[in-house]
């Protein structure tokens, strides 16, 4: 009957042990998932282990979800994001590049992209810069799109493109009121993400559909280039 209140407990939990971070809890493959395990984060598996349960892990910090607000990356916000990306794992010329497109995404209006922050409070748990427009004869020419779209149903400026995003591991379990936010607050209605040879999964990955490619022959041996279609907006 209680069950889906059971994540007001999860508060006092944490105020019983004021030196412990996390909560775990683990449960059998074959066990359905209660309404509390909704606000856990799934650790994955490593290929060697042998463990026959399912591993939930949450942080106190998640218990501020209803806190949580996204907005338009501002200039103090760059300092908090720079330490994000670092935490990441990226390497110190990809976070240079990547801080710069985002500094240029928050203060020049010429920018091709945009720039937004997730955050409680003053502090910075998520960035993300996506386009302001797409090629979308592009995608419609060499990808089904129309699988998983109406197209009529979406207006030509309501298409963007996921150019990066960083999540604080405490939050991943909130990323899709994360994209929410930000297809709100952009306008937009359909986010595409293009996934190269090299590309970086990001963690936002498990949140979108995968579209199939269409098939040409004569394209087979040609590298594609998406960047060289120019934004005329």
């Amino acid at each position: 009957m209680f069950d889906c209140r059971s994540k007001d407990f999860l508060k006092y939990a944490f105020d019983l042990f004021p030196d412990r971070d996390y909560l775990i809890v683990t449960q059998p493959h074959t066990i359905a998932e209660t309404a509390l395990l909704n606000k856990f984060s799934v650790v994955p598996k490593k290929s060697e282990n042998t463990f026959s349960h399912v591993l939930y892990v949450l942080h106190r910090d998640q218990l501020y979800e209803q806190d949580m607000h996204v907005t338009r990356t501002t200039k103090a916000d760059l300092d908090q994001i720079m330490n994000l990306i670092e935490s990441s794992g990226t390497d110190a010329a990809q976070t240079n590049e990547i801080l710069k497109q985002i500094t240029n995404a928050t203060s020049s209006f010429a920018s091709p992209n945009l720039s937004f922050c997730a955050r409680i409070e003053n502090t910075v748990i998520a960035t993300f810069m996506i386009s302001k427009d797409v090629n979308l004869d592009y995608y419609i020419s060499h990808f089904h799109i129309q699988d998983q779209i109406l197209l009529t149903e979406h207006e030509r400026k309501g298409h963007s493109r996921l150019v990066y995003s960083a999540i604080n591991p405490i939050f991943e379990k909130s990323t899709r009121f994360f994209l929410k936010e930000i297809l709100r607050l952009s306008g937009k209605t359909c986010l595409y993400f293009e996934v190269e040879g090299k590309t970086v999964i990001p963690t936002i990955f498990h949140e979108l559909i995968h579209v199939r490619s269409r098939r040409f022959p004569h394209f087979l041996d040609r590298k594609w280039d998406h960047e060289r279609w120019e934004n005329k907006g």
